[in-house]
């Protein structure tokens, strides 16, 4: 039988565990195409800085400069609705699926 260790990002599992994940006051305050945008701009920012660990050990990564990055690609994105505010606790939701699918 296969593991079930180390499975590959699914977009709506990663949905529902973020909002499951996020403090209550932010739980239905986005939709899921705004945190998406947040999503695909957290891994523009591992792309940018070659943060993913190529050997698939795991994410490295300097917390402060990913929300930071995440922040300033928000500012200039006028579509945007995410409040800064709420981009740490969202990221930080994130990060925890991703070592989700290392368990």
């Amino acid at each position: 039988m296969e593991s079930e260790s180390n499975k590959e990002f699914d977009e709506e599992d990663a949905l529902k565990f973020i909002k499951n994940h996020l403090p209550q006051n932010l739980k239905n305050k986005y939709g899921d195409d705004d945190i998406l945008l947040l999503i695909d701009t957290m891994y523009d920012y591992y792309d940018a800085e070659d943060e993913l660990d190529p050997d698939g050990d795991g994410v490295t990564l300097n917390l402060i400069k990913l929300v930071d990055y995440v922040k300033k690609c928000l500012r200039k994105d006028i579509d945007n609705v995410i409040d800064m505010d709420d981009v740490k606790p969202i990221v930080l939701a994130e990060i925890d699926y991703e070592n989700s699918l290392e368990e």
